[in-house]
């Protein structure tokens, strides 16, 4: 049961990537179900967004789609080949109190880690929906190659109980 990063999942699905084969021997090697988020979702949306020209499908007549649809469908394409499961946010029901405001529990997750584990914004929100999945049972790993993760490796097993795979790379 694992959590994967988003390079991980664009990594696998296009040999235009620098580590596809990486990726692609690492998710070979994994035997268990493959968790996303939607923080993942968006993520992939922007990333293929920005580099279109890079990501093609060996679909008919793929290059006549307009740019949503290019889009929309190299994300499908790469959640369905992976067969992700993508969990749900809940509602905003966390209250910061000093700002009387209530926020996604997520969100409140993430700014409990951020001091901890010291990631970027997007990577703390991955590990954010990692704990959530590892509370339910899910996961019990997080699949990244990212390198700001693997320099975190220690702290966010110690942080959250969950482990970084393919472990330190460095």
């Amino acid at each position: 049961m694992f959590y994967l990063d988003t390079n991980i999942i664009l990594s696998y699905t296009h040999k235009t990537e620098e580590l596809h084969w990486q990726a692609k021997n690492l998710i070979e090697n994994l035997e268990g179900k493959f968790y996303a988020s939607p923080f993942s979702i968006l993520e992939l949306y922007c990333v293929v967004s920005r580099n279109i020209g890079k990501y093609k499908l060996p679909l008919p007549h793929f290059w006549r789609l307009g740019e949503n649809k290019k889009v929309k469908t190299v994300v499908e394409n790469a959640i369905r080949s992976l067969n992700l499961t993508v969990c749900s946010d809940d509602t905003a029901n966390k209250e910061i109190e000093w700002l009387s405001a209530k926020v996604f529990s997520i969100y409140f997750d993430a700014i409990r880690l951020a001091s901890k584990v010291k990631l970027r914004t997007g990577d703390i929100l991955h590990v954010a929906y990692a704990c959530q999945l590892k509370k339910e049972g899910k996961i019990e790993y997080i699949v990244s190659l990212d390198d700001d993760f693997q320099k975190k490796e220690e702290l966010i097993e110690n942080e959250t109980g969950i482990k970084l795979l393919p472990g330190n790379l460095q």
